[in-house]
């Protein structure tokens, strides 16, 4: 029993100023900016800018950001970018700059000039030494105008 409580006390030891409570992570990254577009080539990119903020004690380094992107309710791409961002363990703010290419075999132009709800989610991931990771959700949601959008399947991932 007494070498149980050792090795737990060790453990957690390791990583004491890093949360174990999923909620302290629920507010770490903001999206600030989304942007995309789509040339009538099929050739497309979104454009992030996160706040991103170390909930944790402990130095971290932001290690990739994953996303699903959606237009008007249906999945257009998926991403994993890698990244290597040092970020302080005093809650600053960092802004992030991230650029996704993507790829369609075929779009069309948008009727009128209604803007088009986009949808993100996605997480960012932060590596506290050797072995903790943790992964920090973020959303939004836009309404951007969009003159030339994939049409249903036609994007390539």
């Amino acid at each position: 029993m007494r070498a149980s409580a050792l090795g737990l006390a060790l453990l957690l030891a390791g990583c004491h100023g890093v949360p174990w409570r999923p909620e302290a992570f629920d507010r770490a990254v903001r999206v600030e900016t989304l942007e995309l577009s789509f040339a009538q080539d099929g050739t497309g990119l979104l454009s992030l800018k996160l706040e991103v903020r170390n909930p944790a004690s402990e130095l971290a380094t932001l290690t990739g950001v994953d996303f699903e992107l959606w237009v008007e309710g249906r999945r257009l791409s998926a991403g994993l970018q890698q990244v290597e961002v040092p970020l302080g363990a005093n809650g600053l703010p960092h802004a992030v700059a991230l650029s996704f290419p993507l790829v369609s075999e075929a779009v069309t132009k948008t009727e009128g000039s209604r803007p088009l709800q986009v949808g993100l989610r996605g997480g960012a991931r932060f590596r506290y030494g050797e072995g903790t990771e943790r992964r920090a959700p973020f959303h939004a949601e836009r309404a951007l105008r969009l003159e030339w959008v994939p049409v249903p399947e036609a994007v390539l991932e």
